[in-house]
């Protein structure tokens, strides 16, 4: 039954069961644990959507970067099977060591 077709069809039902809520004195462990949990979950949700934020923007800078690799090496190519054109190797870097 709709939660709704009780509280409105049977207001004597709803009485009933809110003095018994008063009657011990608050809110049941059931619900406390309920609503301590569904708080968890939104601060769990909120966390996640940041997270997908930063890899949304990560992702973004990385197909940029992509794009300008892909071009520089296009150029790169051209250079290369263009005979008149002159071919520098850059030197390459140390490895990082700690």
């Amino acid at each position: 039954m709709p939660r709704n077709a009780l509280t409105q069809r049977h207001t004597d039902l709803k009485a009933e069961f809110y003095g018994r809520v008063r009657a011990r004195g608050g809110v049941p462990d059931s619900e406390r644990r309920l609503r301590q949990q569904v708080r968890r979950l939104k601060e769990l949700r909120a966390a996640d959507a940041k997270e997908v934020a930063r890899l949304k923007a990560d992702v973004e800078a990385l197909v940029g970067s992509l794009h300008q690799a892909t071009v520089e090496n296009s150029h790169l190519r051209q250079q290369f099977a263009d005979r008149h054109a002159v071919v520098r190797v850059l030197p390459t870097q140390a490895p990082f060591v700690r």
